[in-house]
C-alpha cells in the first residue's frame, strides 16, 4: 500500500504494530526458557497474556476501521528480537543474561509505547474515534508492562547481575 497521507501512514503503522505484536508473542516463550529467575519468568508469563489481549485490541480497532488485520514486517521490532536472540544465547552468566533479556523485552515495550503513542496522536487527528479506545488500552497495557519490567530489574535481575 502507498503511503501519501496521514490516513495511509496510520494504517501502515497500524499493520507494523500488528506484526511487531505478532513477533514479540512468537519470541515470548523463547525468553520464558532462556530466562532463569522466578521473578523475570513471572512477568514474561504475564507479557504473554497483555500481548494477546493487545492483538485482539488491535484487531477490533481494524475491524472498526472495515480494514483486514494484516500485519506489515517491521524491521525495527525484527532487529530488537534478533539482537536479543543474539545476546541470550553469547551470554553464559545467567544472571549477567537475564539483565540482557530483561533489557531487550523492555525495549520492545518501548517500541510498542512509541507506536500507540504515534496511532492515538494520529486517530485523534483524523477523527478515528472508534479506533481511540484500543490504542489508548495497548498503550497503558504498555506502559503497565515497562513499569513491571523496571521494578523487576531494579529490585532483583539487575542486582543479580552485578554481583
Amino acid at each position: 500500500m502507498p503511503v501519501k497521507t496521514l490516513n495511509d501512514l496510520f494504517r501502515r503503522t497500524l499493520q507494523d504494530v500488528f506484526y511487531a505484536e505478532q513477533q514479540a508473542l512468537k519470541a515470548n516463550d523463547s525468553f520464558v526458557k532462556k530466562a532463569t529467575l522466578p521473578q523475570l519468568k513471572a512477568v514474561l508469563k504475564q507479557n504473554k497474556a497483555d500481548i494477546e489481549k493487545r492483538i485482539g485490541r488491535l484487531e477490533a480497532v481494524f475491524l472498526s476501521l472495515k480494514m483486514p488485520a494484516e500485519p506489515h514486517k517491521a524491521a525495527g521490532i525484527d532487529g530488537i528480537l534478533s539482537e536479543a536472540d543474539t545476546l541470550a544465547r553469547e551470554i553464559a552468566d545467567a544472571d549477567t543474561r537475564d539483565a540482557g533479556l530483561l533489557a531487550a523485552i523492555q525495549e520492545v515495550e518501548h517500541y510498542a509505547i512509541n507506536r500507540y503513542g504515534t496511532l492515538l496522536a494520529w486517530a485523534g487527528q483524523l477523527g478515528l474515534k472508534d479506533a481511540t479506545p484500543g490504542l489508548k488500552e495497548n498503550l497503558s497495557i504498555s506502559k503497565e508492562r515497562d513499569k513491571a519490567l523496571s521494578t523487576v530489574a531494579e529490585t532483583s535481575v539487575n542486582r543479580m547481575a552485578a554481583a
